[in-house]
Formats: structure tokens, C-alpha cells, sequence
């Protein structure tokens, strides 16, 4: 076959023949069929997050305290705190399990079928919910939900990541965040419109509500392709070529043939960097292979899984359940008139920030939207702090709420877009569907905890610390800000090859943006 010549790769204006960051956006204007599969494979993502914000916003509805609480001496009925701290930690406990599970079948099987499965086990947890008379059997539900949102986690940045073109990677992996995001809107709206219900419909409305999204999975599941990159390191190619003409619908053949070539020499580089590292061949575990896990701490793989994990463990210890989880229940806790209201804009602010953070990822970088903002985040939580120790509550309690609007915005324009998109893009090939299965695991474990302390931290029937639990997540915010600035790279703009080779001479994460510019130029002058 004859090289391709530019005219026979040009569609719409954009030559991709070669990878160039500087077309991003004209790229973007052709890529209307890839951004409708990016939101299909996302649409799983809004249920982990609808799943997450709703125990606290069930928590506030009066038909849920009373079908599962106590009736006080007032006559208010009250959620014990290890009833809200179980609820909250089941699905993060079931999530751990499923993606360690499910990770080593990815491999194996692929990424699609783990969309029917995840689908099929999220209905079967819904019923349990709705059906539920008891707090166990509504625990019990939540956990099997939990295995559905594990599986789903671990498939969705992968899909997309591995998808994608190299010069939109950043941008379309800020879809895994902003779903997750429309998710915890979505169930705070749903909960708002419960509350002018009476009897079960009052709970029962956000309940049912979770059903819209397996249902969607289910529908669409017949015509998702699979990642074209697996199935070329399986050896079927020409499946792969099929798939790459259901996800980008280009007319033009050319385009197929160059998409193949490019991912076939990213699968050949990360094989090579993974030779020369000496990686592991198998470890077999309950007849599992957790081999690619073991490797994920070899050698040079160890700074960019910590950087992983980090990324994951931070967006949870830096505050999240505390602002996003539990912000109803908290408001009204404090004494915030309507808790409902303030809590719904809350949540408009927070789609309106993860929004902006789809072209500021790929102007402002990964590092700079990462490091600074995270120790602003600690800053944020240590005045949230100050104002509960203020005698005068009423005055405290509004500033309280004005810092949580403030940190909400900072949180979703910086670590939880962007964390996301540097754990899916620092891991080599080999190892990047394992890498985002314990990304999901660390941050199902880092949810756990937190969801399992929190109910304790502000429940009027334990600590009852108000304000005061801005100090808790203000101190554990800094010891992965410091870590953070020590670890997170600068990946924007820079290529897989770059990244394996920065990693391999073992530049400084800190220095890669400084190092690149010095590679760029040392190749200028050779030429």
C-alpha cells in the first residue's frame, strides 16, 4: 500500500495523519458520533453518582425517617448514626469487591459485556431498595447496586480513554466526572420533588428514579462498540476496523487505516517500556490472574500507580462526602431554614464548574489544575471550621454555606475533573485497564471510610461537631496536597511515548513539563 498522502486523511478541514494538540478543537467539531458514545458509556457514571448523594438526601425526607428511624420524645423521627454510616459504606465496600473481581475479566472478555452485567445487577439492587421494609434489606440493596457501580467505574474511563484521539483525551474524560456530577444533581432535584409528596412516593420517587439508567444501558447495549485497542491486542484487527467505523462514521477508509497503525505503535511501545522493566507474567488467585496488579508496583509502574491512587483518594478525603454527600442533611442539621433549596443550588453550581472544566483541562493542564487548587480546598475547609466554633450560630451557619458554595466550585473545576484524567493517562498500555480498576478500588475504599465515619462526625446522636468537621477533612486534605505536588504530572500535550520515556529516565512528575520542552528542543537541534 502507497503512504497516504494529506489530502487522504483530510476530513472536515482536520489532517490526521499525524497527532498535533494544536488541532484539538477543530478535531472536536468532527467527533459528534464518538462525544454520543462517550455520554452512552458516561450514562453509567450518572447512576454511581445519583447512588452517591442519595442516602443523605433520603436521609432529609420525613416518610424515609420514619419507615426506618426511631420516633424521638418531640415526635421527630431519627436515622441512627450506624444505619446512615452502614448505608453509606455498603456501596463503596461492594464496589471494592466487584472492580477487584471484574478488573482481570476485562482483560479477558473485553469492555462491553461488563455493561450488560452491570446493568442487569443494578435493576435487581433497585428492587431491593424500593421493595425494602427494613433497614437491612435497604442495606442489602444498596450493596448489590454497589457491584453494578463498580463494574461500570472501572469501564468507563477505560473505554473512553483508550478510544479516544490522543489530542481530545483529556477533554472527553471530563465526561466521566461531569456524569457523575449530573447524577448527584439529578438526585437532589428528584429528592426536591419527593418532598412535596406524602407517604412512601416521598422516598420512593428517588428510589425509582435509579431505574432510568440500567434501562438505558440495556436499550443501547446491542450497539456499543468495543474498544478497537483491545480487540488489536487480541489479534482480531479487522473487528477492530469495524468498531473504529461504528464509533467515528467517517466515510473516509484512510482515516480507519491511520487510527489502526497509531494504536498498533502505542501497543508496541508500552510492550517494549513493560519488556525492559522486567514485567510479571502471572498470579493466579481464586483461579483470577492478578498478575498485571503485582506489576502495577514494579519498577517505574510504582510512581504512576501511587499518582493513580492518589488522585482517587484525595477527591474523598479532601471533603467530598462531607460537601457533596451528606449537603442536605448537614444544612438542615446546622439549621439552614430550607435545606432543600440551598442544597439544590449547591448542586447547580457544582454542574455548572464541572462544565467549565472540559476546555480548562486542555488551555490551563492536569498539574496546574490539580496542585494549587487542592491546598485552596484546605484552606476553604479550615474557615468552614473557624465559623463552627462561632457562638453566633445563625451568622456562622450562612458563611458555613457560602465556603461550601466556594469549595464546591474550586473542587469540581480542578481534582475531580481532572484526577480522572491523569490516572487514565499516565498508565502504560498494558496496564491501564488494571491501573482504573484500582483506581476505582482506592476510591470505593477512601468513599467507604469516609462514608462510615461521616454519619458519626455530624449526627446529633454522636459527635454532633457542626462546622467543626471542616478541621477533620481540612487535615487530611494536606497530606494529599503535599504528596500531590511530589507526584502529579504534567500531561497535556504530551504524548504516551513522552510519558513512558519521562518515566523512564525517572524524571521528577513536577519536572515533566520542563523536561518535555528540553526533549523538544534537543530533537530540533538534531535535526
Amino acid at each position: 500500500m502507497d503512504p497516504p498522502t494529506v489530502n487522504d486523511v483530510i476530513i472536515d478541514g482536520v489532517d490526521y495523519s499525524t497527532v498535533n494538540p494544536d488541532n484539538k478543537w477543530k478535531i472536536l467539531k468532527t467527533q459528534r458520533r464518538f462525544a454520543l458514545w462517550s455520554i452512552f458509556i458516561s450514562c453509567g457514571l450518572v447512576m454511581q453518582g445519583f447512588d452517591l448523594v442519595a442516602n443523605g438526601q433520603l436521609a432529609a425526607l420525613p416518610a424515609f425517617k420514619k419507615q426506618f428511624g426511631f420516633l424521638q420524645p418531640n415526635g421527630d423521627y431519627l436515622l441512627p448514626a450506624r444505619y446512615l454510616s452502614a448505608w453509606s459504606s455498603i456501596a463503596p465496600a461492594t464496589e471494592v469487591a466487584a472492580a477487584l473481581i471484574w478488573t482481570p475479566l476485562l482483560e479477558k472478555y473485553g469492555r462491553k459485556p461488563g455493561i450488560i452485567v452491570a446493568a442487569l445487577v443494578s435493576v435487581a439492587g433497585v428492587v431491593l431498595q424500593q421493595l425494602a421494609t427494613d433497614w437491612k434489606t435497604h442495606l442489602a440493596g444498596r450493596g448489590v447496586n454497589g457491584i453494578a457501580i463498580g463494574i461500570i467505574f472501572t469501564i468507563s474511563p477505560l473505554w473512553i480513554g483508550e478510544t479516544s484521539r490522543p489530542e481530545l483525551r483529556g477533554f472527553f474524560l471530563c465526561f466521566f466526572n461531569t456524569s457523575i456530577v449530573f447524577g448527584q444533581f439529578a438526585v437532589v432535584i428528584v429528592s426536591k420533588g419527593g418532598s412535596h409528596l406524602s407517604g412512601k412516593w416521598q422516598w420512593w420517587l428517588p428510589v425509582v428514579g435509579m431505574y432510568f439508567f440500567p434501562l438505558i444501558l440495556l436499550v443501547g447495549y446491542p450497539f456499543f462498540p468495543e474498544s478497537p485497542q483491545w480487540l488489536l491486542r487480541q489479534g482480531r484487527g479487522e473487528k477492530a476496523r469495524k468498531s473504529l467505523k461504528k464509533i467515528h462514521g467517517f466515510k473516509n477508509d484512510m482515516f480507519y487505516t491511520l487510527e489502526i497503525r497509531r494504536m498498533e505503535e502505542e501497543i508496541r511501545i508500552s510492550t517494549e517500556v513493560q519488556r525492559n522493566d522486567g514485567a510479571a507474567t502471572s498470579k493466579t488467585i481464586f483461579g483470577l490472574d492478578f498478575g498485571l496488579h503485582f506489576e502495577c508496583f514494579r519498577g517505574t509502574n510504582l510512581k504512576r500507580t501511587m499518582a493513580s491512587i492518589l488522585v482517587a483518594w484525595a477527591q474523598q478525603v479532601i471533603g467530598a462526602p462531607f460537601v457533596v454527600g451528606y449537603s442536605t442533611y448537614f444544612l438542615e442539621l446546622i439549621g439552614i431554614a430550607d435545606a432543600f433549596n440551598a442544597s439544590v443550588a449547591l448542586y447547580v453550581l457544582m454542574v455548572l464548574a464541572s462544565s467549565a472544566a472540559f476546555p480548562l483541562t486542555e488551555v490551563v493542564g492536569r498539574r496546574t489544575m490539580l496542585v494549587g487548587p487542592q491546598f485552596v480546598l484546605c484552606f476553604i475547609l479550615l474557615l468552614i471550621g473557624i465559623m463552627g466554633c462561632v457562638p453566633d450560630h445563625a451568622k456562622a451557619n450562612w458563611a458555613i454555606v457560602v465556603f461550601m458554595y466556594l469549595w464546591t466550585i474550586i473542587f469540581q473545576m480542578s481534582i475531580s475533573a481532572t484526577g480522572f484524567v491523569i490516572a487514565s493517562e499516565i498508565a502504560t498500555m498494558r496496564l491501564r485497564a488494571v491501573t482504573q480498576g484500582m483506581v476505582t478500588i482506592f476510591n470505593a475504599v477512601a468513599s467507604l471510610v469516609m462514608s462510615f465515619v461521616m454519619p458519626y462526625l455530624i449526627n446529633p446522636d454522636a459527635a454532633d461537631l457542626g462546622g467543626k468537621v471542616g478541621f477533620v477533612f481540612m487535615a487530611t486534605g494536606l497530606v494529599v496536597s503535599v504528596a500531590g505536588y511530589f507526584l502529579y504530572p504534567e500531561t497535556k500535550g504530551i504524548s504516551f511515548e513522552t510519558l513512558d520515556k519521562l518515566y523512564e529516565l525517572r524524571v521528577a512528575p513536577r519536572h515533566f513539563k520542563a523536561e518535555t520542552e528540553n526533549l523538544v528542543t534537543d530533537q530540533l537541534e538534531e535535526k
